[in-house]
Formats: structure tokens, C-alpha cells, sequence
């Protein structure tokens, strides 16, 4: 009797074919029993009609960590992975009651692009050639601010002889050495916290500082005591708005503390971006729209100096009164006009959508 011969699914190819095909998404994922899916401009859509089988998913679950049975027992896996011409951030993690596993996967370009091509106005290079102070990239997930940071880090590595240090977990982006010396430290491996890394990286003799995500009160006391102390940081957080992050950092410190905290906040920043990636009109790429606050001539330091006038940052926004500045309804109500992303998309990524409504309005 003739045996039956079942074909091997070679799901880590498929993954170096998807990786490296000119569909435009930015992750995957990969669920035990389940098929494949892709999350493009528009949303997630299926790639393949055959679900994944635990037996498909084994050799890319080894290729991102030989021991992840065991690793997965206790908590998510999260790791880079260098693929060809990206990097992806892989993340690894049971669900369904530890019935399933599921792979996480962030597909990031290797080496960090130009700071032209990343979607933001050529002024943004005032903030990243300040030699101390804060820079704060923020926006929800997936909004490429690791994309931007390294932008901006690599635009100094390429121009300063500076040591940069950066923070991270896991490392996004390996830099290579240019005219800037480059120390990656990652979180849990090389140090413990974003704060006692960056308490620690206070002591190497850094003139750049990168820290991967403000979450606590110390890492945000620690990032304004860098920027005060002579030291450029860049960070991210997740916010829906620039005036937003600024109010968010403050909040990490007790009522009693707040008033000094903006006072140093105030004198330290040198401005905010705050990002959101918009589909194209067409629906085939994504667009990066941006809200801007600079405060490197100290601007903003009278309204950032008192917690109680943060919000009145808005009004300075729709007033224009500062002309590198610049809301996000405004660049939103560009791109339309531009029929760059249609209208519809706009008002999905807009924090303040009523106004923006009136905006599009009376562009009709």
C-alpha cells in the first residue's frame, strides 16, 4: 500500500519572500492554527489561506530564539531578528489560555533612512542640532517613532563627533560608527531599567542620550536632569498630541513637585514631535502627518513653565504665532488639499476632529 507523503510547509521562507516583496505593511502575524495576516495602510488583511500549524511555526520560532519553548513559559519573548534588507521586532507570546502560541512581528528597514525622507519639514533639523536639551517623539504604537529617532540619531552620527548612547529594549536599530562613537545598551540585557541605564550612561562620558520609552517618574526625572546638565536626549512616549507628551511627563511627578519640574522642563526642551502614520489616498503606502512644537529659542518656556497654561500651547498653534510650529490639523488639511490622503482617513487620525471638520470645510 503506496505511503501518503504530506509537503513541509517552509513558513520561514515564506516569511523572507513577504519581508522582502514590495507590498507595503508594516507587521505580521503569525497565530498557532490560524492564517498568516499583514496589516497594511487600510488595515489587516490575510496573506494565504492555509492557517499556520505549531510544526510550520518551529523554525521561526528557533531562528528568533533557540529556546523559546522554555522562555515562553514564563513571559512574551521580544527580540530583533535581521532578515535581508530589514530588521524585525519580534515578539512571542502564548494567548488563548497558553493553547496557542503567536508571533508578533514589526517590520523595520535595516539601516535608519534619511532624516529628508522621513516625511518631516527640513527645519525639524534645528532640534537635532541643539547640543543639549530634550527632544520628545511621541504618538501611538506603530507610528514610526523608532524610525524617526533613529533618523535623527544617525543625522548627528553623521555630522557631530559626539558619543551617543542609547537605551533600548529591545535595540531597533544598530547604528554603525561614522563620525560618532555609538554605545547600545539593551533593556533587560545590558541594564536593568530605562532609568538605571540611563543613570548609568550619565557616568560614560555620553554628549547624546536616546532613551527607548519614558515610563516612570524616575526615568522622567532622570531624561530632564540630562538635558539640564548638559546633554541632548532624545525620547519617545505615547501620547494622542505634542501638548499632550508635555503634560503627560509632568505627570509622572507628585502635585507638589510639578511647578519646579515644568520650570526645568521648560528651560530644558527643545520640542516635541508628535507623529501618526495616515494611508495614502490610494490606499498603497502610508503618509507621516506630524504635529510640531519647537521651544529651542524658549518660545514655549512661559507656557511650559506653569502646568496650569500647558493647554494654552494649542492656541499658540492655531494662532501661528510661531512659524516652525505647526498643529496637526494643519498638516492634516494640507495633505488633503494636497490629495495626498483622503479626507475621511485625515479625520480618523485627528485628536481634535470637530475643528478639523470646519477646516475641510472651508476648503470645499
Amino acid at each position: 500500500m503506496p505511503h501518503a507523503f504530506s509537503l513541509v510547509r517552509d513558513l520561514l521562507d515564506e516569511l523572507v519572500s513577504l519581508v522582502n516583496s514590495e507590498q507595503s505593511f508594516s507587521d505580521i502575524h503569525l497565530e498557532q492554527d490560524m492564517p498568516m495576516m499583514i496589516k497594511t495602510p487600510r488595515g489587516w488583511r490575510q496573506a494565504g489561506a492555509e492557517p499556520v500549524t505549531l510544526e510550520d511555526m518551529v523554525p521561526v520560532l528557533g531562528a528568533i530564539d533557540e529556546d523559546w519553548k522554555n522562555r515562553i513559559a514564563d513571559r512574551a519573548i521580544d527580540r530583533p531578528f535581521a532578515l535581508t534588507d530589514y530588521r524585525l521586532r519580534c515578539n512571542v507570546y502564548r494567548s488563548a489560555g497558553g493553547a496557542r502560541v503567536t508571533v508578533s512581528i514589526r517590520r523595520l528597514p535595516r539601516h535608519p533612512i534619511p532624516l529628508a525622507q522621513t516625511g518631516l519639514p527640513p527645519h525639524v533639523r534645528v532640534m537635532v542640532e541643539a547640543t543639549r536639551g530634550v527632544i520628545m517623539v511621541t504618538g501611538p504604537t506603530g507610528s514610526g517613532k523608532s524610525t524617526t529617532i533613529a533618523s535623527m540619531l544617525d543625522h548627528i552620527n553623521a555630522t557631530r563627533s559626539a558619543h551617543i548612547v542609547t537605551i533600548e529594549e529591545p535595540i531597533e536599530y544598530q547604528l554603525q560608527r561614522k563620525q560618532s562613537i555609538i554605545s547600545h545598551k539593551e533593556v533587560p540585557t545590558d541594564t536593568a531599567t530605562f532609568s538605571s541605564g540611563l543613570r548609568e550612561a550619565l557616568r560614560q562620558k555620553p554628549d547624546v542620550l536616546m532613551v527607548g520609552e519614558i515610563r516612570d517618574s524616575d526615568t522622567a526625572e532622570t531624561v530632564l536632569h540630562a538635558g539640564e546638565s548638559g546633554h541632548l536626549v532624545l525620547a519617545t512616549m505615547h501620547t494622542n498630541s505634542a501638548v499632550g507628551a508635555l503634560s503627560r511627563l509632568l505627570a509622572f511627578f507628585p502635585a507638589e513637585q510639578r511647578d519646579q519640574r515644568a520650570a526645568g522642563l521648560a528651560r530644558s526642551l527643545v520640542g516635541v514631535i508628535f507623529q501618526s502614520l495616515v494611508p495614502s489616498e490610494q490606499g498603497d503606502a502610508v503618509v507621516l502627518a506630524h504635529e510640531i512644537l519647537f521651544n529651542h529659542n524658549q518660545q514655549l518656556a512661559r507656557f511650559i513653565a506653569d502646568p496650569d497654561k500647558v493647554h494654552q500651547i494649542e492656541d499658540v498653534l492655531r494662532r501661528r504665532e510661531d512659524t516652525m510650529s505647526r498643529s496637526l490639523n494643519d498638516v492634516l488639511a494640507q495633505l488633503v488639499a494636497q490629495k495626498t490622503v483622503a479626507a475621511r482617513d485625515a479625520m480618523r487620525a485627528a485628536y481634535n476632529r470637530l475643528e478639523l471638520h470646519d477646516m475641510l470645510g472651508g476648503m470645499r
